[in-house]
């Protein structure tokens, strides 16, 4: 899910270099060494190969071609940083801010996009049914009566 430029602070670009500084450009999740502001695709390519030869298997990917055999492919987006919201809370001034690699900060946010999804919504104007108080889902086939409608599991709800 793409960022909502409107919910982050107006100096947000200043406060996401701060961040990604402070960590020397580096995940702070893995330690992957990413991309410094300026650095070319050469230049970063060389940098992993030279200082950093554990991540040089994630520079490329092969993939098999008719007309030229096996080929690589750059994969240098895996070396950008974003500065990630754990809590994700943009509006907040005192977020806690992490400086995640793409690859990172995607699997963090994979892991509550049902949720943001469901708050986005909610936004927009989209009412929410509340589902406390009402008894804990059945899985399907379980249940005593398999006429009745079932609930959703709960992690489909963002743990509620």
């Amino acid at each position: 899910m793409p960022m909502d430029r409107r919910r982050y602070p107006k100096a947000w670009e200043s406060i996401a270099l701060q961040i990604k500084t402070a960590a020397n450009w580096t995940c702070e999740a893995c330690n992957r060494p990413c991309r410094r502001p300026g650095e070319l695709d050469a230049e970063l390519v060389e940098r992993i190969e030279t200082d950093h030869s554990a991540w040089a298997k994630d520079l490329y990917e092969w993939q098999e071609t008719e007309e030229f055999g096996a080929i690589e492919i750059p994969k240098l987006t895996r070396f950008t940083l974003t500065t990630a919201h754990p809590n994700h809370d943009p509006e907040n001034p005192d977020a806690e801010l992490k400086a995640w690699c793409s690859p990172c900060h995607c699997r963090y946010d994979l892991k509550a996009m049902g949720t943001k999804k469901r708050l986005k919504l909610e936004r927009s104007g989209q009412l929410t049914i509340d589902l406390i108080g009402i008894t804990d889902p059945i899985p399907a086939g379980q249940g005593k009566d398999p006429t009745r409608i079932q609930l959703p599991l709960r992690e489909e709800l963002g743990g509620l």
